[in-house]
């Protein structure tokens, strides 16, 4: 892991649940340079994110930081919202997600007799590590992939 994948992690240690208790959710938190250091959380909640909670969120994540102070150069703070084509990269974000459309690249060595690595479908299910979809347009039984098998993936709401 990265000194700023390493640094990310510790950030959202302590922002997660700050953030969690005020109804939202942190889905992820990325340190990286973008023309300067850039602090970039992305949050959701069930009924979505205004401007308003973007600057909620950015002004309680602000003080905590200010008071922990563990980034040790200068850095802009961007609080933002996930979109509808959000990516699901982690087991968790595969279980928030469980009943909405997405749209999946699968690893070659999984389902290695399908030519097609993209599928489309819903998650019905996360059970431990695997990942429960229902393939869209396909009536054979859902599809059981392990999440570590999915190269990349992202809800599809127009599926």
């Amino acid at each position: 892991m990265s000194a700023d994948a390493e640094l990310a992690s510790r950030i959202e240690a302590l922002l997660a649940p700050q953030i969690e208790a005020q109804g939202y959710r942190l889905l992820e938190v990325i340190f990286r340079v973008e023309g300067r250091w850039l602090l970039r959380l992305v949050v959701d909640r069930e009924q979505g994110l205004t401007l308003d909670d973007c600057s909620n969120i950015s002004e309680l994540a602000g003080r905590i930081l200010d008071v922990e102070d563990p980034i040790p150069q200068e850095y802009a703070l961007e609080v933002t919202s996930p979109g509808v084509f959000r990516k699901l990269k982690e087991r968790r974000h595969f279980a928030q997600s469980v009943g909405k459309l997405i749209r999946c690249h699968l690893a070659p060595e999984v389902l290695p007799e399908r030519k097609e690595r993209t599928l489309r479908g819903s998650i019905e299910a996360v059970d431990g590590d695997i990942i429960v979809i229902a393939e869209h347009g396909r009536q054979d039984s859902p599809l059981r992939l392990p999440v570590d098998g999915i190269r990349s993936a992202r809800l599809d709401p127009e599926l």
